[in-house]
């Protein structure tokens, strides 16, 4: 624009930036940042788990597009756009006609997410549920619920009072309340290792983890 004999002063008075459009650039470009960062995390690593999406889509939501008071008009309906963007690209709002999703379900067998600190009280509710219902369609053998034991050649004194009908304890059901009671793993930390660690202690939760954080986030509908 400096050069006078390629474009004139008139043109060139219109196409400098004022400095206050320069800061409207610059704030645009400062709310795309944790886009990019966002895109890049669930993109481009060797293996971000579909887990990961609506949690770090909410922290995306709250603690970088959020309006503030001291938003001018354009920036305030770039927010807005951006925001109900996503909400309606990802189904985040949850109403009486959701159904729980499969990235729901994976956060839930995320040890960093299983909180559900991300989803309102009432999709927690129907997410458990929904896990619940695939853990009693699990079949494994070390989940036999209320069925006899095998003879052992040593019983406890109390198992030999009780005689044959000695059953098992929904282990299912334990598995899935001391899960619930699992703090949840630092968000940094790997969920692979925290499973690994542990499959002994969740079989039933553990099928189901294995199932669900094998797919990655980049996977369009879920």
């Amino acid at each position: 624009m400096a050069d006078r004999s390629i474009i004139s002063i008139l043109i060139a008075q219109k196409l400098e930036i004022s400095e206050q459009q320069w800061l409207k650039i610059e704030t645009l470009v400062s709310l795309l940042k944790p886009l990019q960062v966002i895109t890049s995390l669930l993109c481009g690593e060797k293996h971000s788990p579909t887990s990961m999406v609506r949690p770090l889509l909410k922290k995306l939501l709250d603690n970088h597009l959020k309006p503030q008071d001291n938003d001018d008009q354009s920036i305030n309906y770039f927010k807005q756009t951006i925001i109900s963007d996503i909400k309606e690209r990802f189904n985040l709002e949850w109403d009486s006609e959701s159904r729980v999703s499969i990235r729901q379900i994976a956060s839930f067998l995320d040890p960093r997410y299983n909180n559900l600190d991300h989803e309102s009280i009432i999709a927690r509710e129907s997410i458990r549920s929904s896990v619940i219902s695939l853990l009693n369609n699990t079949e494994t053998d070390a989940h036999n619920v209320n069925t006899r034991r095998e003879p052992s050649l040593q019983k406890s004194a109390l198992e030999f009072l009780y005689g044959d009908d000695v059953t098992e304890v929904n282990d299912l059901t334990t598995e899935f309340q001391n899960y619930l009671a699992e703090p949840q793993l630092k968000f940094d930390l790997n969920p692979f290792d925290w499973w690994k660690s542990r499959v002994d202690k969740y079989l039933g939760i553990g099928i189901l983890a294995k199932k669900y954080l094998s797919i990655p986030a980049r996977v369009a509908h879920q």
